[in-house]
């Protein structure tokens, strides 16, 4: 599996981002979803009214990617395009399972968010069904806005929004996170060998051969210092 990070470099200038500033982005935002970026593509020769399966970087992605591949991009806005371009391109990516990752909406807009003991719809079902709607109107519009404002009518109601869900909870029937007591456990189980003196990266091979859980050592640490703040570096 694949983690491709799309780099957009506008050549009207209307919506430039340093390439650097992207890349520190999108590696960051890799990082935060415990993943690396295996390769950069940088697009530099389109608008963003180009759709992104026409555009050099973009076409050669979408030809070449396979099933259970990542794509991490800095802004939805910047793959996206009209309504019905982004309609089209969210069902090539869920025929191909391919997953695409928008650092601006924090979460997976193409597929249901798949962790261990849990596979949620998360934001990949909003962002389906506002485009099914947007398609209808005139082409155009601010997607992520409306996306955003739809995370932000969920969080009114407490209601998860989409994103990675924390380990150690899950979505529950009511569509709000609730504790999931076998990955509680886990984390008291960290938490425990932390306090004995194991370090982050043998807490992260012991997780991986006695329970399967396949984490970093660095998403071990993110885990234990979120749910243990009193635990020292």
């Amino acid at each position: 599996m694949t983690t491709i990070g799309y780099i957009f470099l506008d050549i009207k200038r209307d919506v430039l981002t340093p390439l650097e500033e992207q890349r520190q982005a999108l590696e960051s935002y890799a990082q935060k979803l415990n993943l690396s970026c295996d390769e950069l593509l940088v697009e530099q020769s389109f608008a963003l009214v180009v759709p992104l399966a026409e555009r050099n970087e973009g076409r050669k992605m979408l030809d070449n990617v396979q099933r259970g591949d990542t794509i991490i991009v800095m802004q939805a806005k910047w793959v996206l395009g009209t309504p019905q371009n982004a309609l089209s391109l969210i069902r090539v990516l869920k025929q191909k399972e391919v997953s695409l990752f928008c650092a601006d909406l924090d979460g997976n807009i193409s597929m249901p968010t798949q962790r261990k003991l849990l596979s949620s719809q998360g934001i990949s079902a909003i962002v389906y069904q506002l485009l099914e709607a947007l398609s209808h109107e005139a082409a155009g519009g601010n997607h992520g806005a409306a996306i955003r404002a739809g995370k932000a009518r969920l969080k009114m109601e407490g209601k998860y929004s989409g994103g990675p869900v924390p380990f150690g909870w899950m979505v529950g029937d009511d569509g709000r996170l609730q504790q999931d007591e076998e990955q509680q456990k886990l984390i008291t189980e960290m938490i425990r060998l932390k306090a004995d003196r194991w370090s982050y990266r043998d807490i992260a091979s012991k997780m991986r051969e006695q329970q399967g859980l396949r984490l970093s050592h660095e998403g071990i640490r993110r885990i234990i210092l979120k749910n243990s703040p009193g635990v020292t570096q």
